[in-house]
């Protein structure tokens, strides 16, 4: 069976996983997540939108009549985010940086001299590709980390027809 590819499946992420909601977002998974989300927040959240709850709690106290929901074993995020990719068998590659990982925005390619005025002259001179966020407004290019981050992902890296 192919991997779920973003746009497949919608999380809602309870407030104990606001860094497994980045790295799902990074993924270009839409992730809602918020530190003060309440249970019945995120329960008319799955109900409404269809989405599937993500939590560190317990299952069959809070979440006992939603239909979909996945409880996290892990404390840390990378290892939650192997959970949640092996148990949905999500495709980490189509989606990379097509959300904003501090809004859960969608990412849009924009011209290099509209954003000038927004960045440090040293970043704005050393990179030639600019992305922006289209709900909260943020920058981001390919920096340094950009490496890095692909390198801890290659562990999971599933894509279509994988």
């Amino acid at each position: 069976m192919p991997p779920l590819t973003p746009g497949a499946i919608r999380f809602a992420a309870d407030r104990h996983l606001g860094r497994l909601a980045r790295l799902l977002r990074l993924l270009g998974y839409d992730t809602l997540y918020s530190p003060n989300v309440s249970v019945g927040q995120l329960k008319e959240s799955a109900a409404r939108d269809g989405r599937t709850i993500l939590t560190r709690g317990r299952l069959e106290r809070r979440f006992a009549s939603v239909p979909s929901v996945f409880a996290v074993k892990s404390e840390a995020a990378a290892e939650q985010l192997r959970e949640v990719v092996e148990r949905f068998g999500l495709d980490t590659l189509t989606g990379l940086w097509t959300r904003c990982t501090l809004c859960n925005g969608v990412i849009e390619k924009v011209e290099k001299a509209s954003v000038e005025r927004d960045l440090d002259p040293k970043i704005f001179n050393l990179y030639e590709e600019f992305f922006r966020c289209a709900s909260c407004r943020h920058l981001y290019w390919r920096g340094s980390h950009v490496d890095r981050i692909l390198q801890n992902l290659k562990q999971w890296q599933v894509g279509p027809g994988e």
